[in-house]
């Protein structure tokens, strides 16, 4: 999936760039591992070539380097805040002062990583029995399928909000467009229609920001670096599948201009073959025909030629 536009780009493409820059390669297939938990964890009903085994445990091995990282930090925290507490006086017990709900929201961001860790192993099986499930009874989705986000109804309304923020802006360039194109189109068409899409590429990525402010630690490291991972590779799937539509459409655009020119290839095949009748009547006309008339750039330079000649006169 490392192409999956077939668009003009004279920047090469992303082929080209990863040539250029060797380290590119390794960072988008590492960061492939990191969309794997937060797609299992925000989505549900997954293709089987989709949802392997083996991008399980792909993502299974980023949220246990994770969690080890979290747990090594915090028994070196509570090493050092306990060595604090004996040097300065303060009793250990005074710990347990605190009210129960900050410090026990306090200990679940503390231990955050592992009940993700373990959210992600129950969810996966589910996911997996339910693909297990679709194939004995012989309704399974297409393999490939990337799966539907439990957020899609809700980011629906962020994509109203969007569209009617950007009517203005649409509005105007819709003034300058011809007259003729107005006419075509009295309202302004939304900005978003594809909820599935927007969810996907925006909201998504967007509540991994949001919880990257609400979390510390480990687990915020992990959600900064699965925002740009999903992002990424988001976009590519929707390009992919904008692909497929494009293609569609351009074998449309092209079969209906077929279609018109056919009358004017009728008239270009009759001259063709009207000069060939003729060649074959008069073989001379083939020698005056092969004649090479020149083109706009001879004509210039002929000219700079006897401009250059009445200067030396």
């Amino acid at each position: 999936m490392n192409n999956p536009s077939k668009a003009r780009d004279v920047t090469g493409g992303y082929n080209a760039f990863a040539e250029s820059f060797p380290f590119v390669n390794l960072i988008m297939f590492i960061f492939g591992w990191f969309t794997v938990p937060v797609e299992i964890l925000f989505r549900r009903n997954f293709g089987q070539r989709w949802l392997t085994v083996i991008n399980f445990y792909a993502g299974l091995f980023v949220l246990l380097i994770f969690t080890a990282l979290q747990t090594a930090g915090g028994a070196i925290g509570s090493l050092f805040s306990s060595h604090q507490q004996n040097n300065t006086g303060y009793p250990y017990q005074q710990q347990m002062e605190q009210p129960s709900g900050p410090f026990l929201w306090e200990r679940f961001l503390d231990k955050s990583m592992l009940f993700i860790l373990l959210a992600y192993m129950l969810v996966s099986s589910y996911h997996f029995f339910k693909i297990w499930w679709r194939n004995r009874t012989n309704t399974a989705l297409h393999s490939f399928d990337d799966g539907t986000s439990w957020f899609e109804p809700v980011a629906v309304y962020l994509m109203r909000l969007m569209n009617v923020l950007a009517v203005p802006v649409l509005r105007f360039y819709m003034f300058l467009l011809p007259i003729r194109e107005q006419r075509k189109r009295l309202k302004v068409p939304p900005l978003f229609e594809d909820a599935t899409a927007f969810t996907n590429t925006v909201f998504e990525p967007l509540m991994l920001l949001i919880l990257a402010i609400i979390f510390h630690g480990a687990t915020r490291w992990w959600l900064i670096i699965s925002f740009p991972a999903l992002a990424i590779y988001a976009n590519w799937k929707e390009t992919a599948k904008l692909n497929k539509v494009l293609d569609f459409r351009d074998s449309v655009i092209e079969a209906e201009t077929m279609q018109k020119n056919r009358h004017s290839q009728k008239a270009a095949n009759r001259i063709i073959k009207q000069a060939a009748e003729t060649i074959k009547e008069n073989p001379q006309a083939a020698s005056a025909a092969s004649y090479r008339y020149p083109d706009l750039m001879d004509i210039i330079e002929d000219m700079n030629k006897d401009k250059s000649h009445l200067a030396d006169e």
